[in-house]
């Protein structure tokens, strides 16, 4: 389960890294303190960003995993700054890769691999968060249910299940099946 505390953004940006696999992040100056993720987790995080870097032109996009970090609200004192599982940014907007650090804007793209410490509350919060930042489009995928919800920041959210097929904003389509292979 998530644990909270408040935080500005300086205190947030000088915590040390954990060696215990713990993950933070920051939703309006709360910080949120998460377990590390299950194998399966992981499983489905690499077939994603591998389905990504397979599909999107790598000299258009950036694709990054692994809770890459993204500052997607300065205020020193409601600060957000959200890990996605994997995501894409588009290489004209970066200009050059941060060699340490958070990334200062939105991914075009945040996907996040539902897991059960996730609470409803923090999701829904999550993808407000990367929308109102601007993202084009955040991905949860749901291990248990092999869903697929899609939320974009113009439109009504969709969901796919195990079967379907659909395109995302960025162009390609996508099965969703090939997201939840072992």
């Amino acid at each position: 389960m998530a644990t909270q505390t408040a935080l500005t953004l300086d205190q947030f940006l000088a915590l040390p890294e954990t060696e215990d696999g713990t993950h933070y992040e920051l939703s309006e100056g709360e910080l949120i303190t998460l377990p590390p993720p299950g194998f399966r987790h992981g499983v489905i995080l690499m077939n994603v960003g591998g389905i990504l870097r397979a599909s999107l032109d790598r000299k258009k996009y950036i694709i990054t995993g692994g809770d890459a970090g993204f500052i997607l609200k300065t205020d020193p004192q409601s600060a957000t700054v959200r890990g996605a599982d994997v995501a894409v940014t588009d290489r004209e907007s970066l200009g050059t890769i941060p060699e340490t650090g958070y990334l200062s804007q939105a991914p075009m793209l945040a996907v996040e691999v539902v897991s059960p410490s996730n609470t409803a509350a923090d999701l829904e919060r999550k993808i407000n968060e990367y929308l109102s930042a601007g993202a084009l489009e955040v991905w949860l995928l749901y291990p248990d249910t092999h869903r697929l919800h899609v939320y974009r920041a113009h439109g009504e959210a969709k969901i796919f299940q195990a079967h379907d097929r659909f395109q995302s904003l960025l162009g390609p389509e996508f099965d969703v099946p090939a997201f939840f292979e072992n």
